[in-house]
């Protein structure tokens, strides 16, 4: 080759590399929202210098005026000419004190920096609230993939005119773009900050709500609140006092406190806030009111033998958990007299299940465990006489029952247990296939005769909650219909199952009247965070009543999303959603994470949560969320397919539905497909690498690497795996535990795989994730492993999750979008 040849040859390779890995740029900001500018006046010199000897600084009046966090933003719309420049100045003899406000959207993780020419000398930066080092005229700043608010604080001399230009210099190639438009793309920080409904409850007569709420500031801290409104006006008053519930019949509210005499009940009048003190001397703050409010049932705790010395005897597997060897027994307090009476006694702790309506007889359960058969709970149910004190057994050493509850007119009971209750009354599926316990269904039982009846044999969703309103006689319930949560009445008498309609797809909580056809709930959908809401039931219309989501989102865009299924080889349909990218543009191609749990529980609609799609879109991934079979919520059968299967079909299904998925939709990248879960779904992430290798990168929060060892050392592996594994154990089915173990095929693995865990994880024990690291890097695999210190199963600290949950997307950016600049300015590599 000649030599001007190869000179042309290394230019274009120079411009080729230059355009593949982005160059140096330069954006100057070309407006600004300018609020200001307001006088700001020299204070009287009572002395000529203070406490510390030091004269008065001008320069201080900037922090202590014009809050950036209350007056970013507002203002008008400043351009400037067209090098970039605007002018500000002050006319008069006086100080003026302005912001000029822009927003900044970073497409990647990126470390601009900002010059500034022509700032006042008196002058602050603030990025998203927090001030920034300023330094002759320039700032460095590290931009998360979100949009941004920049704030110049400025304080102009008296007569004085400044001609400022903005630039922004970016070394990445995508230099986050300035604009004045406040809109941006859907956030961790729109997950985890913010006001949220913590509880809605309705007054017995209908004509009041008691909504309490907490918000979560941006630095974490939390405040609680509630709000008692008139249901007609909607007038509303705000309280501190978060504890204040109705009384079950007086349209009063009530909470208790530390008094004179000990504790006191308090009652509250709801339009006059008359408070009232109706009983003193409360053995405790915590009971359960009687429907008759003449009496409370309270649990006092016996404790058991304590091991006092460094080494220790495990008298039982559930030893290991605080508080086991613990008991608790049932008393009734009496609010006239004072009088109190324990009611249960015995080696067994009791627990109160439910009050009759007239207050004479308590549903109890007591329990213990039996490992020699599945389930290993067994609970005994009695009907308890509190004027003969005498008891009556209803089941005994049950293994199926979860709840129970009084009729209106106390002689039935609804009852919430597994299909195999009652000698498997609600079993629709062939006889020895092994039922999903987790899939509740609702009984009604006949307390006169001792006989059940199953509600919802052939109804496919699964029980979540069961309520009677006393109003209609009918039982409401909330339910998983696939990936849905929705409302339901059932009749008693004709069996008949109702849907109600409800705007929202996940009904959070529903509470209605005793005395009135008037129902409160809250929920969230796939695209909107909680709305709360009023339910006629008689005329079936809703009025919504406060639309949290719309504060939430206030200037937030969210990209396309829907739902899709496929038929899978199996013959069954497999449904699932995706989730585009904001200013999606079907020319593009795009890389797709895929999130699945693939337990017992199905992925639900909701807006929020740890792996929240839309923040993954917002990034600029397609997001797909599949539902392989096994989870409740769409009928006893497809339910059963999770019980021993441990991924072998859910991976198919998964591997599957990625593939025609991608087959369907051309704009998806198919060798920058990623995947995420999380417990089960953090297992399901690891044995899918082991066979398949279509993934270029991973995620496993607190996943399981080797059944056998977390079914015997997670707090609840053994009763987990009593559902999942039924009827196998490491000794009897070694294919199982050790041939579907991630563990035991981590040489297969090839996929980048970041393991994610909480060091005090009771549930998946932290080792799980540090046996898959030692397999991996021993083998020499590409794999990370991060833990958070002091999380258990989920990640709960506001900074925690923030700085988890950016980890998280680091490594997404570093494998799907060729972006590591985030992952190693959150874990630079270190010699060690």
């Amino acid at each position: 080759m000649k030599a001007k040849d190869m000179r042309t040859f290394i230019i274009i390779l120079f411009f080729i590399f230059l355009w593949q890995n982005g160059v140096a740029q330069s954006i100057v900001v070309d407006e600004y929202i300018h609020y200001g500018s307001f006088g700001i006046r020299t204070p009287l010199m009572n002395d000529p210098v203070d406490l510390n000897k030091k004269p008065f600084d001008f320069k201080s009046l900037i922090s202590q005026s014009l809050p950036v966090a209350v007056y970013a933003g507002k203002g008008e719309i400043v351009k400037t000419d067209n090098e970039g420049r605007i002018t500000i100045s002050s006319s008069d003899e006086s100080h003026r004190i302005g912001l000029l406000t822009f927003y900044m959207d970073a497409p990647v993780y990126c470390t601009p920096e900002l010059q500034f020419e022509g700032l006042p000398d008196i002058a602050e930066l603030y990025l998203n609230g927090k001030i920034q080092a300023l330094q002759k005229g320039s700032a460095k700043l590290t931009l998360e993939p979100i949009r941004h608010e920049l704030v110049i604080k400025y304080i102009a001399e008296p007569c004085k005119a400044y001609t400022i230009r903005t630039t922004i210099q970016d070394s990445v190639g995508l230099s986050p773009q300035a604009t004045t438009n406040p809109s941006k793309r859907y956030s961790i920080y729109e997950v985890v900050n913010g006001r949220r409904i913590q509880s809605a409850r309705i007054s017995p007569d209908g004509k009041y709500y008691f909504v309490r709420y907490y918000h979560v500031f941006p630095d974490g801290k939390r405040e609680e609140y509630a709000e008692l409104i008139e249901a007609k006006s909607y007038k509303q008053v705000r309280t501190k006092n978060t504890s204040l519930k109705w009384m079950p019949a007086s349209n009063l509210l009530y909470y208790v406190e530390e008094g004179a005499k000990g504790i006191d009940l308090i009652t509250v009048n709801p339009a006059t806030l008359q408070e009232k003190i109706v009983a003193s001397g409360l053995p405790t703050k915590s009971f359960t009111l009687s429907p008759t409010e003449d009496f409370i049932i309270y649990s006092k705790t016996d404790n058991g033998s304590a091991e006092k010395n460094a080494v220790k005897q495990v008298l039982h597997p559930d030893d290991r958990s605080r508080g086991w060897r613990n008991r608790s027994f049932l008393y009734k307090y009496d609010l006239q007299t004072g009088v109190s009476e324990r009611l249960t006694f015995g080696r067994t702790s009791t627990g109160l299940q439910d009050i009759s309506p007239d207050g004479r007889y308590l549903l109890f359960s007591s329990w213990n465990s039996d490992y020699t058969e599945t389930p290993f709970i067994r609970s005994t149910f009695c009907l308890f006489d509190l004027q003969k004190m005498k008891a009556d057994t209803l089941l005994y050493n049950d293994r199926h029952v979860s709840r129970m509850a009084f009729s209106p007119d106390g002689k039935k009971l609804s009852v919430l247990a597994s299909a195999d209750a009652f000698d498997g009354l609600g079993r629709d599926l062939p006889d020895g296939q092994i039922i999903n316990s987790y899939d509740k269904q609702l009984y009604l039982y006949d307390i006169a005769t001792g006989l059940a009846e199953a509600l919802t044999k052939e109804f496919d969703p699964s029980v979540k909650s069961v309520a009677w309103n006393r109003y209609d006689n009918l039982l409401y319930v909330t339910a998983e219909e696939g990936d849905k949560v929705l409302l339901y009445t059932i009749h008693p008498e004709k069996k008949r199952i109702t849907p109600i309609k409800t705007t929202e797809e996940m009904v959070s909580e529903i509470s209605f009247s005793s005395n009135s056809p008037d129902l409160i709930y809250y929920g969230v959908g796939l695209s909107n965070t909680q709305r709360l809401y009023s339910l006629d039931l008689k005329k079936r219309q809703e009025r919504l009543l406060h639309d949290v989501s719309a504060e939430v989102l206030e200037n937030v865009r969210l990209g396309e999303a829907g739902d899709w299924s496929f038929i899978s080889s199996r013959g069954d349909s497999i449904p699932g959603r995706y989730y585009l990218p904001v200013d999606f543009d079907a020319t593009k191609k795009y890389p797709m994470i895929t999130y699945y749990y693939g337990g017992t529980n199905p992925t639900t609609r909701r807006l929020e949560g740890h792996y929240a799609p839309h923040v993954f879109a917002g990034m600029g991934f397609v997001v797909y969320v599949v539902q392989p079979r096994g989870s409740t919520g769409y009928g006893q059968e497809l339910s059963a397919r999770h019980v021993n299967d441990w991924g072998k079909k859910n991976a198919d299904e998964i591997i599957e539905g990625v593939l025609k998925f991608c087959e369907e939709h051309p704009f998806v990248d198919k060798t920058k497909l990623g995947c995420v879960g999380a417990s089960y779904g953090g297992f399901m992430t690891m044995y899918l690498q082991t066979v398949t290798d279509i993934f270029a990168a991973a995620v496993s929060h607190a996943g399981i690497s080797n059944i056998s060892a977390y079914w015997g050392e997670g707090l609840s592996g053994h009763s987990y795996s009593a559902i999942a594994s039924a009827g196998n154990y490491p000794w009897n089915a070694e294919e199982l535990y050790a041939g579907q173990s991630p563990l035991y095929r981590a040489d297969k693995i090839n996929t980048p795989l970041l393991l994610l865990h909480g060091t005090a994880d009771t549930n998946v024990p932290t080792g799980q994730s540090y046996e898959m690291f030692m397999a991996l890097k021993m083998l020499g695999k590409e794999t990370a492993l991060v833990v958070v210190d002091g999380e258990n199963h989920g990640i709960t600290n506001h900074a925690n999750r923030i700085r988890w949950s950016q980890t998280m997307y680091a490594w997404f950016n570093k494998w799907l979008k060729d972006r590591p600049e985030w992952w190693e300015a959150l874990y630079p590599e270190k010699d060690l």
